[in-house]
C-alpha cells in the first residue's frame, strides 16, 4: 500500500472560517487501503490562524506556513516522530499583512513571503536546521505602483534561472528578482501583462521558456515565451531603466468553456509537461489546457467543489482544495479524459495542499 503524507491550510478565523488552522494527513488513493474511510486518516492539527499556504522543507523534516493575518506571521512546524503531533518551533511577525505565498529562496537557506495585504515581498533567514530566524529584506511593490495598489500573489523559482517570479495582480505585472549572497532580493526584470488581468500564480516549464500565468480578474491564461538571445526588445524596471526584454507575452486564452465570471486560482504543469491544469472560480472547474498548439487549448473540463482554491499531485492524482464546499476533490488525468476518481476528503475551508517530499 503506498500513501502519502500531506499537509493542509484551512482557513480558521476570517470570513466564514471552519478550519482549524493546518492538519496532517495520511491518504491513499487505493480504496482498499487500510486507514480512515476514504482513503484518509487525520493524524495531527495545529491551531493557526488562516494559514493561507503551507510548504515542506527540501527534505521534509519541517512544515512553514504563512498567515492571512495582520500582520503576517511565518511558522515553522515540525512533525513528531510518529506523526500524532506537530510542534511549532518558530513564529515570526512580520512587518506587512496579509500574507499569502511563500518559498525557498534559491539559496536554500531563506524564505520569500508574498504579502497581498500590504503589497509587499519580506525575506527570512534560515538557520542550518531550517528554521526561520530573523527578517533580512522588505521589497514594497508599492514603489512601483505609479498610484496603483500592488498585491503581490505568489513566489515562483524559475527553472533554469537564478530568477523569483513574484506575480502582482494590483500591478498586472510579473516581478522577476535575483538573490545576492546575503539573501537580499532586487529587482532584475518584469514582464508586463494586459491592464486589468491580475495576474495571481505562475508556472514554468523545466527550463522557464514558456511562463503560464493565472490571470484572475480576466480568467484567461496569459503565456509569455522567452526571447531568443540578442533581441533588440528592451522594457522598463522599477528605476526607470531599460534592460533586455527576457520574456514576451504571446497569448491569452480561457480556461474554462463555462460562460460567466472566472477568477482563476491556480495552476500547474502536469509531469510530463504537455498539458496544464488550471482551477477555476466561478465555474468552479479543474480544466486541462494542451501545450502543444501555438496558445494552449482547452481539451477536458470536470466540475469540482466550490472555490477551488488550490490543487497538488500525487501518485497519479489531483487533488484539489475546494475551499467553500469543505473537502478535497480527487480526480484523475489519464492524458485524455479528466474524471473524478473517488470520493471527497473532508476537509473545512481548505485552502491549500502540500505532500510531504
Amino acid at each position: 500500500m503506498t500513501t502519502t503524507l500531506l499537509a493542509t491550510g484551512c482557513y480558521s478565523t476570517s470570513g466564514s472560517g471552519r478550519g482549524s488552522g493546518i492538519e496532517l494527513l495520511r491518504w491513499s488513493p487505493d480504496p482498499g487501503a487500510d486507514v480512515a474511510a476514504g482513503g484518509v486518516e487525520v493524524l495531527a492539527r495545529a491551531e493557526v490562524p488562516d494559514p493561507s499556504f503551507v510548504i515542506w522543507s527540501e527534505d521534509g523534516a519541517l512544515l512553514y506556513a504563512v498567515t492571512e493575518t495582520s500582520p503576517t506571521h511565518v511558522l515553522a512546524l515540525r512533525p513528531s516522530e510518529d506523526l500524532a503531533s506537530l510542534e511549532t518551533v518558530a513564529d515570526i511577525a512580520l512587518r506587512g499583512e496579509g500574507g499569502c505565498h511563500l518559498a525557498l529562496g534559491p539559496d536554500g537557506r531563506t524564505l520569500i513571503v508574498a504579502q497581498y495585504g500590504s503589497g509587499s515581498v519580506e525575506t527570512l533567514a534560515l538557520d542550518e536546521d531550517g528554521v526561520p530566524v530573523s527578517l533580512i529584506d522588505e521589497d514594497d511593490h508599492g514603489d512601483f505602483g505609479e498610484g496603483r495598489t500592488a498585491h503581490p500573489h505568489q513566489v515562483v523559482l524559475l527553472p533554469g534561472t537564478d530568477l523569483v517570479a513574484v506575480p502582482d495582480l494590483g500591478l498586472d505585472r510579473v516581478m522577476l528578482y535575483q538573490q545576492d549572497i546575503d539573501g537580499h532580493i532586487d529587482l532584475a526584470a518584469e514582464i508586463a501583462l494586459e491592464r486589468g488581468s491580475g495576474p495571481r500564480h505562475l508556472a514554468a516549464d523545466h527550463e522557464s521558456s514558456e511562463l503560464h500565468v493565472s490571470c484572475e480578474l480576466s480568467g484567461r491564461i496569459a503565456t509569455a515565451v522567452r526571447a531568443r538571445p540578442g533581441s533588440t526588445e528592451r522594457q522598463f524596471v522599477g528605476d526607470g531603466s531599460s534592460i533586455e526584454a527576457s520574456w514576451k507575452v504571446s497569448s491569452s486564452v480561457p480556461s474554462s468553456g463555462v460562460e460567466g465570471e472566472n477568477a482563476i486560482s491556480h495552476l500547474e504543469l502536469t509531469d510530463d509537461e504537455h498539458h496544464l491544469l488550471v482551477a477555476n472560480r466561478g465555474p468552479n472547474t479543474l480544466s486541462v489546457l494542451d501545450r502543444g498548439q501555438i496558445a494552449p487549448q482547452l481539451i477536458a473540463e470536470t466540475g469540482v467543489g466550490a472555490h477551488p482554491r488550490h490543487f497538488t499531485q500525487a501518485q497519479g492524482h489531483i487533488l484539489v482544495a475546494a475551499q467553500e464546499a469543505d473537502r478535497i476533490d480527487v480526480l484523475r488525468f489519464d492524458g485524455r479524459d479528466l474524471t473524478i476518481a473517488s470520493d471527497p476528503i473532508p476537509s473545512p475551508s481548505v485552502s491549500c495542499l502540500a505532500p510531504r517530499p
